[in-house]
């Protein structure tokens, strides 16, 4: 008895399969490989949520200090507060006392 002839090799019955073996490289190939794979697709769309967060984070902060801009322009009590906590002036003949927080 002729062992071989009995048997089919291994090689031939995967040659059966091209077309699911050609698919399963093309896949990996895109997925993992790829300039543009899924892998840097997946990075490239999280990097653009974090950058359209931080558009929204200083657009609420331009009107925040758009606002406190106009109160300053427009009232001058609060001009005068926002100059003596900032710079630290004071009037003639006033001590100003600076309480640091530990």
């Amino acid at each position: 008895m002729n062992t071989q002839e009995n048997t089919p090799s291994l090689l031939p019955r995967i040659w059966k399969h091209k077309l699911l073996i050609f698919i399963v490289l093309f896949v990996l190939w895109i997925v993992f490989f790829d300039r543009n794979s899924v892998m840097m697709h997946m990075e490239r769309e999280k990097n653009i949520a974090e950058l359209q967060d931080s558009i929204e984070y200083y657009q609420r902060e331009i009107e925040r200090l758009n606002l406190h801009l106009e109160e300053l322009q427009n009232d001058p009590r609060e001009m005068e507060k926002f100059i003596r906590e900032r710079y630290n002036m004071k009037r003639v003949n006033e001590d100003v006392y600076i309480i640091e927080k530990k």
